[in-house]
């Protein structure tokens, strides 16, 4: 049971700090366009979907792990079994969005980069490169850490 609790608090923990990210993204937005520097708000262009994509995924996972914690604890205790076929099913399809999700945020490091280099002296673009750069290494370094925390408990699972 340590190792299901430890899995969900990790998840829950991360996700709260994920949710204090995102809203420090939005307003780091909102300040950046009213500074009135074209380049600024091209970084806030590019944090506002992305700040609210994170917040929404994060606000779900934490409202939804006591919920999981309280469904896995109950397989684990009464229904052994369904930690075979609920959860392992469950965390391979999980598993499986990871590679993804890091070709979509590598994506936006090289397009970040594309516009910084390319477009150099067009500040608009510029800021939405440099916004893209520090969003997909912050989302990268994000799911990283997810992803570690998801193999431990991806290993627990074919354990038992």
């Amino acid at each position: 049971m340590d190792n299901i609790i430890k899995y969900f608090s990790g998840e829950k923990l991360q996700c709260s700090i994920g949710i204090l990210i995102g809203l420090m993204g939005l307003g780091l937005s909102v300040y950046f366009i009213y500074l009135n520097k074209v380049v600024f708000k091209g970084v806030a262009f590019a944090f506002i979907p992305l700040s609210i994509l994170l917040l929404v995924i994060c606000v779900g996972i934490v409202i939804r792990t006591p919920k999981d914690v309280k469904r896995v604890g109950t397989y684990y205790e009464i229904e052994p079994s369904k930690m075979q076929t609920e959860e392992l099913p469950r965390m391979e399809k999980v598993m499986k969005i990871f590679p993804v999700a890091k070709m979509v945020e590598i994506g936006f490091i090289i397009v970040g980069i594309f516009l910084v280099l390319v477009f150099m002296k067009n500040d608009l673009l510029k800021g939405i490169g440099i916004g893209l750069i520090i969003q997909g290494v912050m989302l990268f370094g994000f799911d990283h850490f997810a992803e570690s925390r998801a193999k431990i408990y991806f290993e627990f699972l074919n354990s038992i």
